[in-house]
Formats: C-alpha cells, structure tokens, sequence
C-alpha cells in the first residue's frame, strides 16, 4: 500500500493596523482597541496575529503629537507604540504597512491633509536610492518599536504597481516578504492596479513586477486568498456592517460609495452586481463557513513550497 503524508496547511492570520485612507478614523476606536480584542480571541487558542503596523500613520501622530493631545485628548502615537511593544511581547508578529500619501502629512483645522497623488511608494522619490532609503528607516523604525526582526511588508491599498523601486527597497533592506497581491483584482480608483494575470503557486520571486515570477527575484510574494465570484457575493451582511455601520466615518462611506461610481441606474447597478472580482479571505467580511469552505478548497501546492493560505482583516471593521 502507498502512504500519503498531507502537511497541516498553515493559515496566516493578519491585520492592517490602520485608520481610514482619507484621514479619517480615531487612533483610540479603530485601531488600538480592536486590535486588542482581536489579538485577544486568537491568544485564547495559541494563534499568533501578525500586524501589519501602518508606520507612516504612525509618524505622522508621532509629529503632531501636542497638537493631537489637545485636539483628542490622548497620544495616538503613544497609544500605538505601547500596543506595538505589548503585543511583541505576548508573541505577536509586527510587519510593515505603509500607506505612501500619509508621507508628510500635515494637520490643519482638525483634519488631516494627505497627498492623494501619492498612493505608492514608487510615486514619493525620483530615484531608487531615495526609494531604498526610505524603506530601510522606516524598516529600522518599526524594529526599534516592536523590538522584533521586520522580514514582510503590505503595501496600503494593495498598491505594489508599479514596483520597481518599491522591490528593490524591499531587497535592499532585508524585507523578503511581500503580501500585498489578491489575484484577480482589477480598478482604475484610488489607484489603477491589475491584478488579473499572476504565477501559478501558492508564492513566487517577484524581481521588480509584483506579477511576474522572476527566479531570481529575493522578495517572495504569498499573496492574499481569494477567489473570483460577482460583486453580488460581496453583500453579506458581515461586509455591509463592516463598511455603513456607525463605527464608520460618514466621510468615509461617502468616499467608497463615490469610488464605486454605479449612479441610481437599474441597469447599471445590475451590471454593477454582475461583474466579477475577487472575493477575499477577509474574517471581517465574510461568513464563518464561507472562510472555512474557502480554506478547505485553496488549492495545494504542487512545487514544494509550503501550503500557506493568508487572511486578510482590518482593525477599524472589528466590530463584533
């Protein structure tokens, strides 16, 4: 008789540590305190979370911080960096995210004011170097926070193209981790990303396209599970909660809202349901036996590599 050993899949459970892309959000109800819940529930069964710590949020609090204090009443960027070194400590994993339009970010008014021109890493610099610099401190940064080795990145709204400079800070610095790709994904806002040709495989070598498999690449991208289906999946009750409730900004839902651009047009919005994306492995806006099912049916890898299966979550769509 032939045996067959089948390897436990591995399920990476991680979180962007974030407010909202616009500005919006409070450090202290969208961050912060969900992450703790989250963090929390995976302890009680012996699971690590790994963070993906959004340091140029982070920054930006951390140089606004007496005018913050007096505005909320608290430090963000105090409350964060406690958070980072407690959670190190209990044995979770802190990683680099990083949203490129909070790079100088000023604060005027109550409001913060970001350069939505600026939605990649390739876009800040003009050259590699500059780029390479860039991720290297901000890199040492967060190791100085958590105390913990920084090996992978996410980049903030998936935004890894273009990615020639991003990749070549990325190698440079020592980050071999990317997980930034959910396949099948295709738009034109906030930014135009095109995600809809990647390897086969469960990871690949990226050298400077994150689709691309290059064999010498030294960054290995395991992107985010998903699978395609049709818009008209995405409404569960789980993801409507997650993106209208009353945790979330009015600012923001009006800024998804005009991102989806579907008018009041009944043909419209039916093709608007009809068109087919991917359907992330997202624990906050999925159903539990949709996450299971998908799990179940990621497919295994044939070349070796380990079978990794990656979820994806935020801290601010923490709600229940």
């Amino acid at each position: 008789p032939c045996h067959f050993l089948i390897m436990p899949r591995k399920i990476v459970i991680t979180t962007d540590h974030e407010i909202f892309g616009n500005g919006a959000g409070d450090v202290r109800r969208h961050v912060v305190e969900p992450t703790e819940a989250m963090c929390r529930i995976a302890e009680r069964h012996g699971v690590p979370v790994t963070v993906y710590f959004e340091l140029e949020e982070y920054l930006a609090f951390e140089r606004h911080a007496g005018v913050l204090r007096v505005e909320l009443g608290y430090d963000p960027a105090a409350l964060m960096r406690e958070q980072a070194v407690d959670l190190a400590r209990r044995g979770h994993d802190l990683q680099l995210h990083l949203h490129p339009q909070w790079f100088g970010a000023d604060r005027r008014n109550g409001e913060w004011v970001l350069d939505q021109t600026k939605l990649t890493v390739d876009a800040l610099f003009e050259s590699a170097d500059e780029t390479c610099r860039y991720i290297a401190e901000r890199k040492s940064a967060l190791e100085d926070l958590s105390g913990r080795p920084v090996v992978a990145y996410r980049a903030g709204g998936f935004a890894a193209q273009p990615g020639g400079r991003l990749f070549e800070g990325l190698r440079r610095s020592g980050i071999v981790i990317d997980s930034s790709v959910v396949r099948g994904l295709h738009r034109t806002l906030p930014h135009p990303l095109d995600f809809t040709s990647t390897p086969d495989g469960t990871m690949w070598r990226v050298g400077e396209d994150v689709c691309v498999d290059d064999p010498e690449g030294r960054v290995w991208e395991i992107p985010i599970h998903s699978v395609m289906g049709r818009r008209w999946n995405q409404l569960t009750p789980q993801r409507i909660f997650a993106k209208f409730s009353k945790n979330v900004p009015k600012e923001q839902q009006k800024t998804l809202v005009g991102q989806l651009d579907v008018g009041r047009s009944p043909v419209k919005i039916a093709r608007f349901l009809a068109q087919r994306v991917p359907i992330k492995l997202d624990y906050h806006n999925l159903p539990p036996r949709t996450l299971l099912r998908m799990i179940r049916a990621a497919p295994r890898p044939r070349n070796g590599d380990p079978d990794v299966v990656v979820m994806i979550g935020h801290s601010k769509e923490h709600i229940n």
